[in-house]
């Protein structure tokens, strides 16, 4: 996978922002374009089911369209499972992933994202 300096920096400094984020990736068209892993965070997922996982976060972003029109354009989804939570932000023209440990504090990661006014 080819990553331009540019988005391997961003996950990077994302990936750096909380010590509970252990991964953080940039899909783009369903496909995993850049990504950044925390040193002492030791993949849960082998290489098939972590492409598999990126693109059920793509799948399941994609249904989130339908109901944009009633309820509003979807910001971000939790999924939290026992030994990990997954944190999926919509962005203009794709998604931001991360995993966290599972007792993160998911709302303030999220805030911090946010204040940095990057451009993914």
């Amino acid at each position: 996978m080819t990553q331009s300096f540019k988005q391997i920096d961003s996950c990077t400094q994302i990936l750096g922002l909380d010590n509970s984020v252990r991964f953080v990736g940039r899909i783009k068209d369903r496909k995993l374009i850049s990504f950044a892993r925390s040193a002492n965070a030791t993949p849960l997922l082998d290489e098939e089911l972590s492409s598999m996982a990126h693109y059920q976060a793509s799948m399941k972003a994609s249904w989130e369209d339908m109901f944009n029109e009633a309820l509003g354009k979807t910001n971000w989804m939790i999924t939290s499972k026992e030994k990990v939570k997954l944190i999926t932000l919509f962005l203009d023209d794709g998604l931001l992933i991360l995993s966290t440990e599972p007792n993160s504090n998911h709302n303030a990661i999220i805030k911090k994202i946010k204040s940095l006014n990057m451009k993914l």
